[in-house]
């Protein structure tokens, strides 16, 4: 996978990546920090149509990486972790548009959400997008690529409790919500799979003053992850 942009590549390289080589454009001018974490590692200098080329995008800030193939997680190891710390975990269900699911990951990073996982079907896959717009934050989060409903059945088997964001759900701030948990969130269209709705313990929705019924999914599985993070296991 060749992932681009300042931050992405900066992130991939604080995490102890290891790029095959490090594509920047000739003339650009990069931060002290990212030039220091590229230090020692293989640089190719080329030009902005040769970088274009190989992002197959424009917006590549003058820099791009070789990395290979992406590192997955099996799902045991974020599911044991989960148990042992508390820390959330999130389970994406038919995200298929890669800037939502970017965001998501970049939420569940930043919110210490234990790892994230991503269904292999009817899902978007992990593509350079989805790193863009994850902001680098997908280097520094597990990912496991699983079968939604088949975690939440092993996860609520082990202990946990799974909760899904779905608008036929109860106000996520006024509902209890015990820890370890699974938050799982669903597409914007069409929300929740029926077997994965049927899979969890119990729907929440995040609820909303204005005149829109609503929410971008990211945005929605963002607020729903700083409610569980803050509140769950506390009330």
């Amino acid at each position: 996978m060749i992932v681009y942009g300042r931050r992405p590549v900066y992130e991939y390289l604080r995490a102890g990546g290891k790029p095959k080589v490090i594509y920047v454009q000739k003339g650009v001018r990069l931060d002290d920090d990212l030039l220091e974490a590229m230090a020692g590692h293989r640089i190719e200098m080329v030009n902005s149509k040769e970088l274009n080329k190989l992002t197959s995008v424009r917006d590549h800030q003058g820099i791009a990486a070789d990395i290979g193939e992406f590192k997955t997680y099996d799902r045991k190891h974020i599911m044991n972790v989960s148990l042992k710390t508390g820390k959330p975990v999130l389970v994406v269900d038919r995200i298929q548009d890669v800037r939502n699911l970017g965001a998501l990951i970049r939420s569940a990073e930043a919110f210490g959400f234990a790892g994230v996982i991503i269904p292999p079907r009817r899902t978007a896959p992990i593509t350079p997008a989805v790193v863009k717009t994850s902001a680098g934050a997908i280097f520094h989060i597990p990912i496991a690529i699983y079968n939604a409903a088949k975690f939440i059945t092993e996860y609520r088997r082990r202990g946990g409790v799974a909760v899904g964001l779905d608008m036929a759900g109860k106000d996520i701030t006024t509902t209890k919500i015990p820890t370890p948990v699974a938050l799982v969130v669903g597409s914007e269209g069409k929300g929740l799979s029926d077997v994965v709705r049927k899979s969890v313990n119990y729907l929440v929705k995040i609820p909303m003053f204005g005149r829109v019924q609503s929410l971008n999914a990211s945005v929605a599985g963002g607020i729903g992850m700083f409610w569980i993070r803050l509140f769950a296991g506390r009330r």
